[in-house]
C-alpha cells in the first residue's frame, strides 16, 4: 500500500525529522499538538495541524482513543509514533491496527514481547546470545535469592527504560528497600511493579546495533554505535562506529543482534543494546522496538535515511538496500543538548530561550526544534538538540565537534553546554578510556568552565561601556567612564573603566590594568584589541544579564543594574527568611511538611517533577512553616512561591 497521509504522534525535534523524510517521499504530514505548543516549529512546518486541547499528558500525548480518532478524521493512511510518549506501546500499535491504520513500527505482539525486559531474555537465550546471571521472580524472592550472584547487584525494573526503576545495590541489607522502591518507581512509570536482579558490571560500556527487518524475511545490521556516556543511566553522547571493538566481537555482535530480531519476527527498525565488561564480553541488555534518538550517527556513516526505510517497510516494500551494502564512511559523533544543570544534580532548566545560535560546518547537522528562541515546556524530556558532526575518523570528528560546540549559544535557561565541551576536549575520551560512570566519575571537573583569568570582566565592562554610552550619547564619543560591580557565573568583582585618548579605553580590576583600542560593535558581536592583542565577543542580553560566547565557552553575566542590595535589616539584624520559591517548571509530587511545622535547614520540603526528574526541593535554614502554598498535582512556574516561611 502506497502510505500518502501520516499522522506524527510526536513533537519537537523528532517531529521535524520525520517530516523531512515525508517530504521527500511526497507524503502529507500531520502534526498535533497541545495548546501550550500551538507556536512550536512541528506545528508550523507540518501540512496539517489538530489540537489535542489542554491538560496532562495522559490526557494528551498518551491518549491513545483522542489520538486515533485524530488520524481517522484527518483521514491519515498511517502513524508515525517517533520515540518516547507511545512508540513502544503495543496497545497503541494495536489500536492502529484495529482502526485499519499502518503503524510505522513493528506489529504490537512483538512490541509486547521486547517490552518487558524478562521476556526479551527469553527469545535471547533462544537466539544464543548471553545473559548477564540474573535472579526473577517475586520480591520475596529476589530478596531472598539474589545475594547468590554476588555484590554489586542491579535492580531494573522488567518494563523500565531511561533509567527508571534501576537501583544498584552494594550491601545486603540495602536490597530489601532498593527492590521496594524500584518496584514502586516501575509502578509508576511503566504500570507494571515487576523488577528483577541482575549481576552489576564494572566499568561496562554501552554498545547497540542498528537493525532492519522487513516483510520479505530480509533482517540486516547497520554496524553499531556506542553510547557509554552517561548521566542517570541515560544517553549523553553516541558515536559510531565502536572503536573499542575487535573485528571478531564486532561480527559477533551484528550476527547476535539480527538473530535476536528473527527470532522474534520483527519488522521496521529496531535497535538491540548490549553491555560490554572491561574484557569485551558482552551482554543482552534490550530492543528498543522504535527509531532512536541517536539514529542520526548510524544515517551519517552509512548514507541510509532509516526514516524512509521505516516507511518502506510499513507500506510493505522490500528494504532498498542488502547487507553488502552496509559499509562504514568515516566516524559520527553525536552530542545532546540538555536544558539542565548539571552542577546542580543536572536539575531540568524549562523556560524561555531568549536566543540560541547554532554554528554552520560542513560536517556538522543539527537536529532541533528551537530556532533563534523559543520555549522548553517542563512536561516534556529536556534534550533541545542533537549536534552531529560526521568526520572522515574519529579524531576528525573529534575536532569537528570540539569547533561546533565552541559555536553554540543559548541565552536564558541552563543547558549541559559546558559538560559537552569539557567531555569533548578531554584527554580520556579523546583517548577512548570511558565507561558509563565516567560522567558521574567526572561530573565535578566536567560540568562547569572555568573562569581562567580576567579577560571575561575586561570584556564584560566593555559590553556595560558601550550599551551605556549609546545610551547617554547616540553618538561616537568615547568619554564615559565608571565603576561596576560585575558578577559572572557566580564570582563578583568590582571594575573600573575610563577612556584613553580619542579611540580607546582603559580598564582596572584586581590592580590590573589592560588597554582597549579599535572598537568595532556589529550586531551581537564586539572586536577589539586587547593590549594589541585581538578579541572577539559575541553577547546576547536581555534588561537583566547576558550570555557572553568568548574562545568557544559561555560566560553568564549579571547586569549591574539588577544586581542585588545588601540586605538591610531594622530589627538587630534580624531578617525574614526569604520564602521559597520555585527555581524551575514543574509538577508537585509530593509534600513533606505542613504548616507550622518546624524544619531544620537541608529538611525535604516538597518533590518538584520537571521534564521526567524528580527534584527533592530542601529547606534553606532552621524555621517554622508559615503557609504551604501549593498543593500535589499542582503545576508551577518559575518565580511562583511554592512556601511561605515565618521570620
Amino acid at each position: 500500500m502506497k502510505i500518502k497521509k501520516v499522522l506524527i504522534a510526536n513533537r519537537g525535534e523528532i517531529a521535524l525529522r520525520i517530516m523531512r523524510s515525508l517530504k521527500k517521499l511526497q507524503i502529507h504530514s500531520i502534526a498535533v499538538y497541545t495548546e501550550a505548543e500551538k507556536r512550536d516549529q512541528h506545528v508550523t512546518m507540518a501540512d496539517e495541524t489538530y489540537s489535542l486541547g489542554e491538560g496532562s499528558l495522559e490526557q494528551t500525548w498518551l491518549n491513545i482513543p483522542l489520538i486515533i480518532k485524530i488520524a481517522q478524521q484527518s483521514g491519515a493512511d498511517a502513524v508515525h509514533p517517533g520515540y518516547g510518549f507511545l512508540s513502544e506501546n503495543a496497545a497503541f500499535a494495536r489500536a492502529c491496527e484495529e482502526a485499519g491504520i499502518i503503524f510505522i513500527g513493528p506489529e504490537s505482539h512483538v512490541i509486547e514481547k521486547m517490552g518487558s525486559k524478562t521476556l526479551a531474555a527469553q527469545f535471547a537465550r533462544e537466539a544464543h546470545i548471553p545473559l548477564l546471571p540474573r535472579v526473577e521472580g517475586s520480591s520475596e524472592f529476589l530478596i531472598e535469592n539474589a545475594p547468590s550472584l554476588g555484590f554489586p547487584l542491579l535492580v531494573k525494573a522488567a518494563a523500565g527504560g531511561g533509567g527508571k526503576g534501576m537501583i544498584r545495590v552494594d550491601a545486603p541489607e540495602l536490597l530489601g528497600d532498593a527492590v521496594h522502591t524500584a518496584s514502586q518507581q516501575a509502578k509508576r512509570y511503566f504500570a507494571d511493579e515487576t523488577v528483577y536482579v541482575e549481576k552489576y558490571v564494572e566499568n561496562p560500556r554501552h554498545i547497540e546495533v542498528q537493525v532492519l527487518a522487513d516483510h520479505h524475511g530480509n533482517v540486516i545490521h547497520l554496524l553499531e554505535r556506542e553510547c557509554s556516556l552517561q548521566r542517570n543511566h541515560q544517553k549523553v553522547v553516541e558515536e559510531a562506529p565502536s572503536v573499542t571493538l575487535n573485528d571478531k566481537v564486532r561480527a559477533d555482535l551484528h550476527q547476535s543482534a539480527v538473530n535476536i530480531a528473527r527470532t522474534v519476527g520483527y519488522r521496521s527498525a529496531g535497535t538491540v543494546e548490549f553491555i560490554m565488561d572491561e574484557n569485551l564480553q558482552f551482554y543482552f541488555l534490550e530492543m528498543n522496538t522504535r527509531i532512536q534518538v541517536e539514529h542520526p550517527v548510524t544515517e551519517m556513516i552509512t548514507g541510509v535515511d532509516l526514516i524512509e526505510e521505516q516507511i518502506r517497510i510499513a507500506e510493505g516494500k522490500v528494504l532498498s538496500i542488502k547487507q553488502e551494502n552496509i559499509s562504514s564512511n568515516g566516524h559520527a559523533i553525536e552530542m545532546r543538548l540538555y536544558a539542565e544543570d548539571p552542577a546542580m544534580d543536572f536539575r531540568p532548566s524549562a523556560g524561555f530561550v531568549k536566543k540560541i545560535i547554532f554554528p554552520n560546518a560542513r560536517g556538522l547537522r543539527i537536529d532541533s526544534a528551537l530556532e533563534n528562541s523559543g520555549f522548553v515546556h517542563p512536561s516534556f524530556d529536556a534534550m533541545i538538540a542533537k549536534v552531529i558532526f560526521h568526520g572522515k575518523n574519529r579524531e576528525e570528528a573529534i575536532t569537528g565537534m570540539q569547533k561546533a560546540l565552541s559555536g553554540i549559544m543559548v541565552h536564558g535557561i541552563k543547558t549541559n553546554i559546558d559538560l559537552l565541551a569539557n567531555i569533548a576536549f578531554d584527554e580520556s575520551y579523546v583517548e577512548n578510556r570511558i565507561s558509563t560512570h565516567s560522567i558521574g566519575q567526572n561530573l565535578k571537573k566536567w560540568s562547569v568552565r572555568n573562569l581562567e583569568d580576567e579577560q571575561v570582566f575586561l570584556s564584560a565592562a566593555l559590553f556595560i561601556w558601550l550599551e551605556r554610552f549609546n545610551k547617554a550619547t547616540g553618538k561616537n564619543s568615547w568619554r564615559m567612564l565608571g565603576n561596576e560591580k560585575l558578577k559572572i557565573n557566580n564570582v563578583e568583582k568590582d571594575v573600573f573603566y575610563y577612556p584613553k585618548g580619542d579611540e580607546g579605553l582603559v580598564i582596572t580590576m584586581d590592580d590590573k590594568t589592560v588597554s582597549i583600542n579599535n572598537i568595532l560593535l556589529n550586531e551581537n558581536k564586539i572586536v577589539f584589541f586587547r593590549n594589541n592583542v585581538p578579541q572577539t565577543v559575541v553577547f546576547n542580553h536581555s534588561q537583566s544579564d547576558a550570555i557572553f560566547l568568548i574562545d568557544g565557552v559561555q560566560y553568564h553575566v549579571l547586569l549591574p543594574d539588577i544586581l542585588p542590595l545588601p540586605k538591610q535589616s531594622s530589627n538587630g539584624g534580624m531578617l525574614k527568611v526569604p520564602d521559597l520559591k520555585a527555581s524551575l517548571f514543574g509538577k508537585v509530587l509530593r509534600i513533606n511538611v505542613s504548616e507550622k511545622q518546624k524544619v531544620k535547614n537541608g529538611e525535604p520540603l516538597l518533590v518538584l517533577e520537571s521534564m521526567k526528574m524528580e527534584n527533592t526541593i530542601l529547606s534553606p535554614v532552621d524555621t517554622i512553616i508559615s503557609k504551604v502554598n501549593v498543593k500535589v498535582g499542582d503545576q508551577v512556574i518559575d518565580g511562583q512561591t511554592l512556601i511561605f516561611f515565618e521570620s
